[in-house]
Order: structure tokens, then C-alpha cells, then sequence
């Protein structure tokens, strides 16, 4: 497949998210100051005991009966510890990645999905997965994420309770996983695939996600600014500010990412001084296409956190 087709994928994808209707949503400027969820976590809940949906309490809710959400899956055999997956924007299914999920277990990682606000079981009635995550309210965006970071580090800190637990971050997850890795943490490994580091090259005038929020915005009376001033009232969400974490990092991206943009993970890649992994895909196609991605993470796996070798 050319690099035209892969971009072709992400392409699609954008415009058919173009097709569902939207209200107009103003842009609203808040102080870039560094997100709100680094200090020392609360106590922590009950680790899951088990397969399938798990729950508890958020260390941050943001609405009164939200509750931060795990699904878990069991090593094929006896585990090495716990991969928690990080899932991509507007995830619809934890089936979708099932090909990660699929070759960690077999690997022998127990996996528990970190459900990121606002998806999968976590949206609100009749919404779909993810779309309240993302807002151009940039004081509730920064809200949304401390959440989320507050989340990851908690079920990061129970599966450390347990032994050897990493972060596996895709897509939007990848940012999250991120963010919440430069908290310090007992990490063993993270792993970060197509992360959109870069969210003012996400939302340039030329990308489609691009010009969805800055027509929601401008439609709205309230245009978004242009990338300078952006980059700043975004630097909260630039986990190249934040320093590198302590455990073994992989960073992979795709040459034709149309979506993520590959300039993300190569320059988070090197400001935290590591190479960057490339693959010839698009962001979707490297996401859920590329099996060349999922050995790549498990040698790097088996290098973190030396034990059985990888399967699958």
C-alpha cells in the first residue's frame, strides 16, 4: 500500500466524521498553566480481582456519578506483569483492539484498558464514545485531561502493587499515557504508538480535524486563534515540556499519518532523547493494520522487562 492510501484511510475516517451534525462551540481561551494532577494520588481503591469491567471511584470526577473504568484480560499463561492500554479517541468497542490485546496476553501481560472519560460505558446516554472529550472550552479540556492522567497514574500505581506494569498508550491515549508517565510513578516501560503530541499540527488550518473545530468555533462567533497564540494556551497538553519519565520509553509513528501527524511523536521522540519508531502508515492503518507496530513493541517489551519471549 502507497503512502497515498494510507493517507487515504485517515482521510476517510475525517470525513466521515464530518458528517455528524454538530452545534457551534465557541472558543474559549484559559491560563496555560501546567495541568492540576501531579501531586501524590489519594488512596487507592481494590485492584481488580478479575476478568472483565471494573470500577471505582475517580480520583477526580467531573460529574457525580462519573467512575474511572478498567476491562481486564488475564495472561494467556502465568503473567509478567501489566500492560495498561491506553485506547485511542472515540473507541467504540474494546474490540477494536483486540489485535494489541490479543498479542499481549499471548506475551504473557495481564491487560487492563484504561477507559479515558466520556467513552465506551463512561459516555453520556444516548452520546457518542468520546465525543465530550475533546472541547474547544480549553479550561474544561484541561479539566478532562487532569482527569484522565489522574486515572491512568491510579491504575498504573495498583498494577505496580502487583508487579512489573507499563503504560501502552495508542492514539489520544498516547498523550495521556504521556502525560501521566512524566508523574513518577513505579513504571517499568512506556510505550507510546501514534501519540498526537503535537495538537496544534492536529488542529492547523490545513487538517480536517483542523477545519471541523475551527468551523464549530467560527460558526459559533468565537474563531480559534492562530498556532502561535495556540501553542501556548495548549502548552499544558505538550508532554515535550515535561520531563522525559524515568522507565524505558518506545515512541512509534507513521510516515503517512494524516491524522496524529508524524512530526508529533518524532519531536516528542527527541525532546525526550530517544529515536523514534516509524512505520510506512497511516495513523488508522498503523494503529489497527500493522503487525510490523506490535513486534516492534513487544521486542521492545522483552528489552524493558527481560523474562519469556513474546508470542502470539
Amino acid at each position: 500500500m502507497t503512502g497515498a492510501l494510507h493517507r487515504s484511510v485517515d482521510r476517510l475516517a475525517s470525513w466521515l466524521e464530518d458528517r455528524v451534525p454538530r452545534l457551534p462551540q465557541p472558543y474559549r481561551a484559559a491560563s496555560p498553566v501546567p495541568l492540576d494532577c501531579y501531586d501524590p494520588l489519594p488512596a487507592l481503591p481494590e485492584p481488580p480481582d478479575g476478568p472483565g469491567r471494573w470500577s471505582a471511584p475517580s480520583p477526580r470526577p467531573l460529574s457525580p456519578r462519573d467512575r474511572m473504568a478498567l476491562h481486564v484480560t488475564p495472561a494467556r499463561d502465568a503473567a509478567r506483569g501489566t500492560a495498561l492500554l491506553v485506547p485511542p479517541w472515540k473507541i467504540g468497542s474494546v474490540e477494536l483492539v483486540s489485535g494489541w490485546v490479543a498479542r499481549l496476553v499471548a506475551a504473557g501481560w495481564d491487560v487492563w484498558i484504561v477507559v479515558p472519560p466520556h467513552h465506551l460505558w463512561r459516555a453520556e446516554e444516548g452520546a457518542q464514545s468520546g465525543e465530550g472529550f475533546v472541547t474547544l472550552d480549553l479550561a474544561r479540556l484541561q479539566a478532562v485531561f487532569g482527569q484522565f492522567v489522574l486515572e491512568i497514574r491510579t491504575a498504573a500505581a495498583l498494577a505496580a502493587a502487583r508487579g512489573p506494569a507499563g503504560l501502552v498508550g495508542l492514539s489520544l491515549g498516547g498523550l495521556g499515557a504521556a502525560l501521566a508517565a512524566t508523574a513518577g510513578e513505579p513504571l517499568r516501560f512506556v510505550a507510546l504508538v501514534a501519540p498526537p503530541a503535537d495538537l496544534v499540527a492536529v488542529l492547523d488550518h490545513q487538517t480536517a480535524i483542523g477545519r471541523r473545530y475551527r468551523g464549530l468555533a467560527a460558526a459559533a462567533g468565537s474563531p480559534m486563534p492562530e498556532n502561535d497564540v495556540l501553542r501556548e494556551a495548549l502548552a499544558s497538553l505538550d508532554p515535550a515540556r515535561r520531563p522525559p519519565p524515568a522507565a524505558p520509553t518506545w515512541v512509534a509513528g507513521g510516515r503517512f499519518d494524516a491524522i496524529a501527524h508524524p512530526g508529533g511523536a518524532i519531536g516528542l521522540a527527541h525532546a525526550w532523547g530517544i529515536a523514534p519508531a516509524l512505520y510506512p502508515r497511516g495513523h488508522l492503518t498503523l494503529l489497527f493494520a500493522c503487525r510490523a507496530a506490535r513486534a516492534g513493541l513487544l521486542r521492545f517489551l522483552d528489552d524493558a522487562v527481560p523474562g519469556r519471549g513474546h508470542g502470539g
